[in-house]
């Protein structure tokens, strides 16, 4: 018999049993996906999702499929960003997704959203198809980098003519001059301010106190949210001196850098060198809604 589902905007109530569908509905995904509760309490509030945007599909009174939705700005237009779809095994080949979606859509539009975004693996076509028929279209290939802190290779001194100490309010404006590419959106400095983790800011001024370069990363786990370099100040070794102070001051046994443009060939090349593997891709998807 074929099952009858309904569909429900969520409420901050309901995100204790959507933490537990998310286990079970990331278990047997390409990357096994299992956050803790306070894992799950912090990607919400980073990728600031509004339960009141997330929609569940139902099996009675079971929830048996979601879509978290955050809300902000991506390259200037007000925009959703799908944090994850999970959709119990049982309940798979249902098109609940794009079933979801046309729940979702008109409150989007009413709400002024104007794009919808999303990070999807390549390797992932079911959810690929599913997503295009919904009117997504990808827009950049994304790359997930990471090494050991025994795999690193940072030879040599840091630079005598740079300094790098930490910082509590980050000078965003002037960052932005050093980016080669837009940040992913859980990478944006919004998404640095939101998050609840702890996080370090370091800064590379050269002798004149002339800011040459930053790097900001999340010590606990060992991610590193953006590292850039002035572009007339690489091949200098302050991108090498910026990740090894991150290393020295992270706690976890490896270095991960999430969904790295893959237009940015030179700062992958530097990645590469440092002996950072890629062990994952992605594709970044947009719908407009305008």
């Amino acid at each position: 018999m074929e099952s009858t589902y309904t569909f429900s905007f969520l409420t901050a109530h309901d995100m204790p049993e959507v933490h537990q569908v998310f286990l079970e509905a990331f278990k047997d995904y390409f990357v096994p996906i299992q956050l803790t509760e306070e894992q799950f309490k912090t990607k919400l509030k980073r990728e600031s999702i509004d339960p009141a945007f997330c929609v569940a599909a139902y099996e009675g009174s079971k929830i048996v499929g979601f879509i978290l939705t955050g809300l902000g700005e991506f390259n200037g237009k007000p925009t959703a960003y799908n944090a994850g779809t999970g959709v119990l095994p049982d309940h798979r080949r249902h098109q609940l997704t794009r079933k979801m979606y046309v729940h979702l859509l008109p409150k989007l539009r009413e709400s002024g959203v104007e794009q919808c975004l999303l990070e999807v693996i390549q390797e992932n076509e079911p959810a690929i198809r599913s997503y295009q028929a919904t009117g997504f279209t990808v827009t950049r290939a994304l790359d997930c980098f990471r090494a050991t802190k025994d795999e690193l290779l940072l030879p040599g001194d840091e630079p005598d003519d740079v300094a790098i100490l930490p910082v509590t309010k980050p000078d965003w404006k002037t960052y932005q001059h050093f980016w080669d590419v837009e940040p992913t959106w859980q990478n944006t400095p919004a998404a640095i301010k939101n998050t609840p983790d702890e996080k370090v800011i370091l800064e590379a001024r050269d002798t004149s106190r002339e800011l040459v370069g930053y790097i900001v990363f999340l010590p606990k786990n060992g991610t590193i949210l953006q590292l850039a370099v002035m572009p007339g100040k690489r091949g200098h070794g302050v991108g090498k001196a910026l990740l090894k102070q991150a290393m020295q001051q992270t706690a976890a046994p490896a270095l991960l850098l999430i969904n790295v443009d893959a237009a940015a060939v030179d700062f992958k090349t530097f990645l590469k060198r440092r002996h950072f593997n890629r062990f994952l891709g992605q594709y970044e998807m947009l719908m407009p809604l305008v």
